[in-house]
Parts: C-alpha cells; structure tokens; sequence
C-alpha cells in the first residue's frame, strides 16, 4: 500500500520523519518496502484557467487560450481540453518528461508552452487527456508547486490478517498506539430532512450482512480540489471526479469501499441478490461479464424487474456510473461476505482496490462512520446537500470478549510486563477492558483478526517491543565464561575480508628470522631464539612482520613478472612480548589498469589504502613524521589511533631494497587489535552543504596534523568535512612558509544554512589562526 507521509501526518500531527516511521511500522509488523521521494511540480509549472477552446479545422487540435494573469495561446490534441477547467501549463524553458519546452507555431498557432497531462507533469501514468483542476483551484499564473508540495511515500507491505491497516488512517490508528496523538477524520455534516427518493432490500443476507445507502443532491461534477487530486496520485490512483475520487478517497482512507450511483440510473432503488444464470454486466470498466449463480449483484429495482448495475464488492456497472450532469447520487457502503467476494473476483481474473479489501474483511460496524466521512466529502468538495438519515439494513453484532490473564503473557512470552501495562496496552488498540481477574477484552469491530488470548498476547508484545522480550539460551549453550570465545577470529576474519576487498592478497609466511636478516632489515634484533632450528635462516622468532611480505614478493617476482603487488599479513611478533601485527606492502600502482589518468602509486596511495580501512572500522588516523630506522628517512610516519601510537608508514629504506634488488617498496604495519569504535547509522544528508576555501601559511615546520587540528576546533560541530587540495612553496612566499590550502565543507543536520551563518564560522576560524601567528594566503 502507497502511504503519502503528509497525508498520514493529518491523523498523526506528531509523527516523526519517515525514516523513524519506517522503523515504528516495522515494529507493528508492517514492513516498508521503500520509501519513494514524491517531487514537487517543476518550476515553471503554472496554473492556467481555459478561457476558450477551439478546434483548429482540419486537425485534432484545439486552441486554446488560457489566463495565467495574462492570455496566452496553447496548442493542445487532449480530449479533454475545453472552456472552463483549471489545467497545469508549462512555460517555455520548463523541462517536461526530459525535454525542454519552448514556443512552437502549430498549424499557424504559436504554442506558448504546454499543457500538461499526469505523466508529463510527472504525477501519474495516464497520458491520455489534460489534467484537470477546478477553474478556481488557484490564482492564474500561480505556480502549482505552491499547492502540491513534495512528498514522501511509504510503500508498507500490510499483512492478509490487518485489512484494517489498508486505509491510512486505519495504519495511522495502529501508530498512536506508541504514544502518537491520533486526530478522527471529520465527519460532521449539515443534513436536511428530506424523505429518501429510493429504497433498499437485502435479498442475500449471507452475502451482504450489512448494507447502507445514503442520498446527496444538488451537487456539481467536476474536477477534484488540488489537494485530493495529489494524495490520490501519490496513493497510486487517477483522479476522475470529484464524486468517484471521494468514495476513493474514503476507501484508501478508512479501508472501506463504496460506491456512488447516479440517481437517474436505479430507479426505485437498489436490491442485493444473487445473479442468475446467464446474467450479463458491462462494468465500469467496459468489459461485458458472463455472472455466475454464487456472485453477488446491487441491481436497480424497476417494477417488478432488477437490472444488475454493481458487481456487489469489486466494481460498478458502466450503466449507472456518475455522470459530468448527474446532480443526484445514491451513496452504497456495505459489508460483503469476504469469501464471496474471493470466489468471484477469482474466477472473473478481476482483482480490484475494493475487492482487495473487501475479501480480507472490512470493519463489519464501520458503514455509518464510512457513510458520514463521505457525505462530509461530498458537502465540502461537491457543494452537495445530503440527507440527513439514510437506509441501514442488517444487524451485524460487535466482537465477542476474550477472556485474557496478564500473568499467562507473561508466562507464554517470559517476560514481566505489569498488569497495568498491558491493559494500557490493548485499550491505546482501542480494545475494551472489563472486569478486575480474570479481565475481559473486546477487540474493536475493525480487529477481525482477534478472536483469542493469545492473539492479545501477541498484540502486547508487538506495542511493547519485541526487542523486550527476553532471550533465553538453551541449556546447552557453553558457560558463560566460555562466551564470545570466536569474538576476536571474527574481527580478524573481518579485517582480512576489508583488506582483500581492496585489492590485497594474503600471504603466510614462517615467522621465522635470524640475525643478519635483521640486520639486513634494519629492525629490531630477535630476542626469542630456537633451540633446535631448521636452518641459520630460521633461528630465531621475528620481531616485525613486514620482512616476511618483502621476502614473499621477491618470490613471486622470480616466477613472475610483475610491476605492482598488494600483499598484507596478520601475524604474531615476538619482542618484549608477543603481540599480533598487521602488516602491507605495496609494489608499483595501488589501482591497476586505465582506471586513473595519473599513476596512484607510492607513500600517499598506500596511506589512503589504510585510511579506508580504517574508516570502514570506524577509526580515523593520525599521520606524524617519525624516524624508523627500517624507513626513509623522508618518507615515514607514526600511526596514531585516538592518542597512542600503533605502528608506521612510509617507503622501505633505499639501502634494504637496494642490497634486495628491489624496487621502491612501501609498507605499513600495525598493532592489532585496533581500539574499539563505536559505530552509528546516520541517514543519507537532507540538506545542502555550504563549501568554503581556504589557504593558510604556516611555517614549513608545521605539520598538517595541527593546521587540521586548529581549523576543527574552530570550525565547530557544523563543519562535516575538510579536505587538503593544495601544497604551496615557493614565491610570493617567504623562505621557510608554505601554503597548505583546504576545501571546506559545512551543513546543518535539521536545515539548510545560511550565508550569515558560514560566514560567523569562517571569521572565528581566521581569527584563531592570527591568534596562533600564522597568516591567510590572498
């Protein structure tokens, strides 16, 4: 079911943002399957009321001039264009289904823009006639996004068993009971007393245990107002008019279906029955159906004659549809038997809106409500009057009590919910607490899925959270000592898993070392020594684990050519103590292939390697310049994770890879496991950012770390992110000075920000950086 979100806001006011809803009706068991944004109608989209209408001779054209504050001239072929309908115009330059319009001459007509069918404007399918709106539905020339705003729609899967949830304020009625304050349809209507021109009988009672029927005159068909012509469209339905799109609107509503007749065609008035053998009727949607004894028919009475005129439960015959001069209708609302409704949608391969609602079960007490919300609808949009009583046949009776115990809940579901709890519980369901234990509980008329305890027990857990309902582990699960025992192999798994995702290849080399091979690599000496070891290479327990990688890549390189490598283990290392690296190495191009213009490769492509591992972790890294006897003395840095330092970066020593043979090599290595983030879902941006550039001069000594340390500090909570773009030396610098130059980006998580506002922001920042003594680059 299509849920327009500002169209569910009008029941529930303080509804939260549809993201939060998605999880609110996932709780309740109704699962969203998407959430679709709904555009607002594209600038240059303007209302335009039709002043004339003229056939061009010899053409399916029509000109047309239309008022939007000034005449202005439209070419359209729509069947529908005529004198007197509000339609949507788009002005030249306006882009409609990808293409921009602009003034044409047509048959001897300048076309001074378009007007606009559903599709074109990008609202519905139906692309075979203008889209009408009443001739007053806005000031000529008003934009009409101003009426029809953007949406959201929630698709939301409802369940067989909740045909209650199929109305939007039947969803919204299940939302309030988390605590969301809930707002009843209008329903109030003037009425007169006036006596009934028509009459109703129940022929099939089986098949229609509840049948209503109500009078309104004096109306007037036409188009439907903007704002029930859009939540229609949103809902998945083409407006008609404004008498069929009310009984539409209530149905997607309320989750009941109706219909309306057009008095001129019933005669006397309507009779429920079965069909007879060999019965025909054109429905409305004019195909001619062969009927069936079992299916269920509304026929006009005429004398001693029924004329079939509904297809009882699914849809209404062509010959008593509402006309553009009917000014009377007769208004049905009923309770079909589900079953019948099924059999019979079924074997005519004819599945419709009302049949869909109609043969899970409708509120069985709900038609008077229905009644009075549509005749509402008809005295607001039609202008109609409406009699004041209208005919009710049939006697259905209110849900039977189910016993319930609040401690049997609890027993079935393990859990401690207090009494009172629960009983708050099923009355926010709008269910009828009696008695004080053993308690009494009447589900509403529109609950037709509650018929026993356990179905309120399962109605208290669903409100309460399934997420409270306790989790007992089976007896044979290990002790609770012994839990989490594979924690620290799965986030091992999982890192291994990100580094291979990069591009990566594992390698498992001995752990083994020897003393001049420490030496050869400049690291630390082995302090843990074999006592009986396979070889002198092998004599003694490694201190670091990058060795290992190069010593893998130089036996790869003797089978194979290769210009780039990606290698990276996660391994013990024995100094002071044992303790688990981990540990990459990169070899020529990090991106292999035409996929970059330039060449990533050295220092800075293995760096962000890591930083993207990192980041996937939830950890973000400091880079400092640091000596490592095993690194270039140029191009190495410390790892820092929040305030301690986890191992190095930067290109192997040009005298190991030289004595190797080898070619620039970078690595990095460090300790694992790395300090636990926490980690949050946040929702893709709503708002725009505001970008600002920057370049600040700072002595050469000045690392980035600090520049970037002092313009976040500043910057405050508003600054979402900073980017270096631009290293400068040289003149008009002085000697010793360089220009560091940095994209920055800001956005308010609640609205859009305003010039003002990054501009406070950008002068606290140039004034923490004259405080600290260094200067702006003009």
């Amino acid at each position: 079911m299509r849920v327009p979100y500002s169209w569910l806001k009008t029941y529930l006011p303080e509804a939260p943002l549809p993201e939060r809803l998605e999880e609110l009706l996932a709780q309740l068991g109704f699962e969203v399957e998407a959430l679709e944004a709904w555009p607002a109608p594209p600038e240059g989209v303007v209302f335009a009321r039709v002043l004339e209408a003229q056939p061009i001779p010899g053409t399916g054209l029509k000109r047309l001039v239309l008022d939007i504050g000034r005449p202005v001239e439209v070419v359209s072929g729509a069947p529908n264009a005529r004198e007197g309908i509000g339609v949507a115009l788009a002005l030249p330059g306006t882009e409609v289904l990808g293409e921009r319009v602009g003034e044409r001459r047509i048959q001897g007509v300048v076309s001074h823009g378009m007007a606009l069918s559903p599709k074109e404007l990008g609202v519905g399918e139906y692309s075979g006639g203008l889209l009408e709106f009443p001739p007053d539905a806005l000031p000529p020339g008003a934009p009409v996004a101003e009426a029809w705003p953007e949406d959201t729609v929630l698709a939301v899967d409802i369940t067989p068993n909740r045909p209650d949830a199929l109305g939007v304020f039947g969803l919204a009625r299940d939302l309030s009971a988390l605590g969301l304050e809930l707002v009843i349809p209008e329903t109030g209507f003037a009425g007169e007393d006036v006596p009934l021109p028509f009459r109703a009988q129940v022929e099939d009672e089986e098949g229609a245990p509840h049948f209503t029927l109500s009078y309104a005159f004096g109306l007037r068909v036409g188009p439907s107002p903007l704002w029930l012509q859009r939540w229609l469209f949103a809902a998945g339905m083409r407006p008609i008019n404004n008498v069929v799109d009310i009984t539409n609107f209530a149905m997607l509503e309320l989750s009941q279906s109706m219909h309306a007749f057009d008095r001129r065609r019933i005669g006397e008035g309507l009779l429920v029955r079965r069909a007879r053998k060999g019965e025909r009727l054109v429905t409305l949607d004019g195909v001619e159906r062969l009927l069936a004894e079992e299916d269920l028919l509304i026929t006009a009475l005429f004398g001693e004659e029924s004329v079939p005129v509904g297809l009882a439960g699914i849809m209404g015959g062509k010959n008593s549809e509402v006309q553009e001069d009917t000014e009377e209708v007769a208004l049905e609302v009923a309770y079909f038997n589900p079953v019948r409704i099924r059999r019979t949608s079924r074997r005519l391969g004819l599945r419709t809106e009302a049949s869909h609602r109609f043969e899970r079960g409708v509120d069985p007490l709900g038609q008077a409500f229905a009644q009075r919300r549509a005749l509402h609808l008809l005295e607001k949009v039609t202008g109609a009057r409406v009699a004041r009583t209208f005919l009710d046949l049939g006697q259905p009776q209110p849900p039977a009590p189910i016993p319930f115990r609040p401690e049997y809940t609890n027993r079935l579901l393990g859990t401690d919910y207090p009494v009172e709890v629960q009983l708050s519980t099923l009355r926010r369901l709008f269910c009828t607490v009696e008695g004080e234990g053993p308690y009494w509980v009447r589900p509403p008329s529109f609950r037709v899925d509650l018929s026993r305890e356990e179905d309120l027990v399962e109605e208290v857990a669903r409100v309460q959270g399934y997420e409270t309902i306790p989790t007992t582990l089976p007896a044979f699960f290990p002790a609770p000592d012994n839990r989490n025992v594979e924690e620290a192999y799965r986030k091992k798994q999982a890192l291994k898993t990100l580094l291979a995702g990069l591009g990566f290849q594992e390698v498992m080399p001995y752990p083994f070392t020897s003393e001049e091979e420490a030496r050869l690599f400049r690291v630390p000496s082995p302090t843990l020594r074999l006592l009986n070891p396979q070889s002198p290479e092998k004599s003694a327990l490694r201190t670091l684990l990058f060795p290992g990688l190069v010593r893998a890549l130089e036996n790869m390189l003797k089978n194979q050519e290769a210009e780039r490598a990606l290698l990276f283990e996660v391994g013990r290392v024995f100094q002071e103590e044992e303790r688990t690296h981990v540990a990459g190495l990169l070899l020529g191009e990090a991106v292999g292939g035409a996929w970059f213009k330039e060449k990533v490769a050295g220092y800075y492509a293995l760096k962000g390697l890591l930083e993207a591992v990192l980041d996937r972790m939830g950890l973000e890294a400091r880079f400092l310049p640091k000596a490592f006897p095993w690194l270039h003395p140029g191009v190495s840095a410390e790892v820092v994770l929040g305030e301690r330092p986890f191992g190095f970066l930067g290109q192997i020593h040009p005298e190991v890879t030289r004595a190797l043979e080898l070619p620039p090599l970078f690595v990095f290595e460090l300790l694992w496991p790395f300090p636990e983030a926490k980690t949050a879902f946040r929702d893709l941006p709503r708002f725009p950012r505001a970008t600002r550039d920057l370049a600040v001069v700072v002595p050469e000594a000045v690392g980035y770390h600090e520049v970037e340390a002092l313009l976040k500090r500043a910057a405050g909570a508003l600054l979402e992110g900073l980017e270096l773009f631009d290293l400068y030396q040289g003149p008009p610098l002085e000697a010793g000075q360089k220009s560091l130059a940095f994209h920055l980006a800001f956005r308010h998580p609640e609205r859009t920000l305003k010039d003002e506002e990054v501009d406070r922001i950008m002068e606290g920042i140039l004034e923490a950086i004259w405080a600290k003594g260094w200067r702006i680059r003009g």
